[in-house]
């Protein structure tokens, strides 16, 4: 398993609760897709999320 810092996931995020929320989000739309076959991962979801969030590749807004 691949060790990601939280410090490189809270940058544009107000604290490591949402960056936590986003994950597991994100993580539940690429198993999805896995699942529909429409996308082939070799590593975990909740893997491939945290680094699309590291990588900056997720878009969230927050809803205050």
């Amino acid at each position: 398993m691949a060790f990601i810092p939280i410090e490189d996931l809270i940058e544009d995020m107000e604290n490591k609760y949402m960056a936590v929320l986003v994950a597991s989000r994100e993580a539940r739309r690429l198993n999805d897709r896995r699942r529909m076959g429409r996308i082939d991962m070799a590593l975990k979801p909740i893997t491939r999320a945290l680094e699309r969030i590291r990588d900056h590749k997720v878009v969230f807004q927050s809803h205050d």
